[in-house]
């Protein structure tokens, strides 16, 4: 069988609604949701964590809507989250949100890889990958990069299934442990958790600091958006984004309250990774809490799988709309973007590298991945507004389900910090060599027009200033 060529498009619609839904689910529910008890109880009490939460149901069902709103309107866009920021704001601000996915996607994989090997070594078996950043760990995350993308390169459709396989899996596994903790929550307990931890700040800050945990287990909504070429039928696309949102929104919520009735917050607080293991190890002793670490292994590798495939797409899209080198279009026999493929796999394998050289933790690049991502969600909340306010005749309702969209993502993007903003800025900046090369491809001028030049100008001054100020609070003592 003949290779397709560089110009052949993925027209194949083979992907149900159930694989839409386990690849959001997939890519939604990695390690995040394993370890949120301990990871809220760090940074709030009961009451800033219930609210946090409230915060962010409505943002995430917004933001849910915006996807579902602008397919409806625009089902011509089929390139799901940078086709929202090229068509409403140009080429320049789409190639920014491709790239700043993309990256998300890659650097979550290397996270993903690290937190695997970290929970692997709780094992006596496996005790010599340490947490995730020993000399053994770096060969197994490098044979799991490879061997996904092996799995990758057989097919799209074929991975998806291995992927709802590993979603069943999941599902099953989380909705266990919230009967175990149904089951063991003590009221009595419950309420003594409800007294003020002044020594976490605030509650306008602990409820921010809850909200930077939460957005993590909820990157990945937009999963199915990003492979609306290849659904059966699009409103599976909009249908599936939507119980997504509510069903993992339910799962992680639950998971991160119902400790407090059963342990005080100072024992969620100090529990290892993953904490769900350890509450179950404390209720029914460490086998238990092995089991669980087991099913975190095989939910990971699930996310590792669907941020690869998503990876890949997002620069398979871009390279199709001409905003990032075409050599990323071409498709292998399974219709699969093979080079896109690559690029994605040997990125990952240089962040795991890069992370093991520099001792970076789980948490500081799960946090930097996030703050990548943060982007192209305000982009897409930005023109799903854009459409109802170009209707004529505004419908209120999803005016109001626009203007939150919105507000969630700025409120995202400020409670980002100001570290991650500027790593984040340096990143979008060395990003800007892909759209030159697709740009001189095509013998075009590196912008557009004045507005793209300016946006490119305050992405420097942001960069330079948000390097500046954390440089100086670095300076200080006020960060570590």
């Amino acid at each position: 069988m003949s290779t397709p060529s560089t110009s052949e498009k993925m027209n194949v619609r083979d992907l149900s609604f159930v694989a839409l839904f386990s690849l959001i689910v997939g890519s939604m529910m990695g390690s995040g949701v394993f370890d949120v008890p301990q990871n809220v109880a760090h940074r709030a009490g009961v009451i800033p964590i219930s609210i946090g939460w409230i915060i962010t149901a409505v943002g995430v069902l917004a933001l849910s809507w915006a996807f579902g709103y602008i397919s409806n309107q625009r089902p011509d866009i089929q390139s799901g989250i940078y086709g929202y920021a090229k068509h409403g704001f140009g080429d320049y601000v789409g190639f920014n949100s491709a790239w700043g996915y993309a990256l998300n996607a890659l650097l979550a994989n290397a996270s993903y890889l690290i937190y695997i090997c970290a929970t692997l070594g709780n094992f006596a078996l496996f005790k010599f990958f340490g947490n995730g950043n020993t000399i053994s760990s770096l060969v197994a995350e490098s044979v799991m990069i490879w061997g996904v993308f092996f799995l990758v390169r057989n097919g799209i459709k074929e991975a998806s299934i291995v992927n709802v396989i590993l979603t069943i899996i999941k599902v099953l596994v989380l909705a266990s442990i919230i009967i175990v903790f149904v089951l063991a929550f003590n009221w009595a307990k419950f309420k003594t958790n409800l007294h003020l931890e002044p020594h976490l700040g605030n509650w306008f800050d602990q409820v921010k600091s809850t909200m930077l945990v939460t957005v993590w287990d909820f990157t990945g909504i937009e999963a199915a958006c990003i492979f609306a070429l290849r659904a059966k039928r699009m409103k599976d696309v909009i249908r599936a984004t939507m119980l997504a949102a509510v069903v993992v929104c339910l799962i992680t919520s639950l998971i991160s309250v119902l400790p407090f009735g059963i342990l005080s917050a100072q024992e969620i607080r100090e529990l290892p990774t993953p904490s769900t293991a350890g509450i179950l190890a404390q209720l029914y002793g460490e086998n238990s809490g092995n089991l669980i670490r087991a099913a975190v292994v095989v939910s990971v590798l699930g996310a590792l799988l669907a941020w690869t495939l998503l990876a890949s797409n997002m620069f398979y899209l871009a390279s199709e709309d001409k905003t990032m080198p075409k050599s990323f279009m071409k498709l292998n026999a399974n219709n699969v973007p093979i080079n896109a493929l690559v690029i994605s796999s040997i990125a990952a394998q240089v962040f795991i590298v890069v992370a093991f050289f520099t001792n970076a933790v789980y948490l500081a690049m799960i946090q930097l991945a996030t703050s990548l991502v943060l982007l192209p969600y305000l982009l897409s909340a930005m023109f799903a507004l854009k459409l109802v306010i170009a209707e004529g005749k505004i419908d209120r309702l999803s005016f109001i389900k626009g203007v939150l969209a919105v507000l969630y993502g700025v409120w995202l993007v400020y409670s980002g910090g100001m570290m991650f903003l500027a790593l984040s800025s340096l990143l979008y900046l060395v990003g800007a060599i892909f759209y030159f090369i697709a740009r001189r491809e095509q013998s075009k001028s590196l912008f557009d027009n004045k507005f793209e030049v300016g946006l490119f100008i305050v992405l420097i001054v942001i960069t330079v200033a948000s390097f500046a100020d954390w440089s100086q609070a670095f300076i200080t003592g006020q960060i570590g």
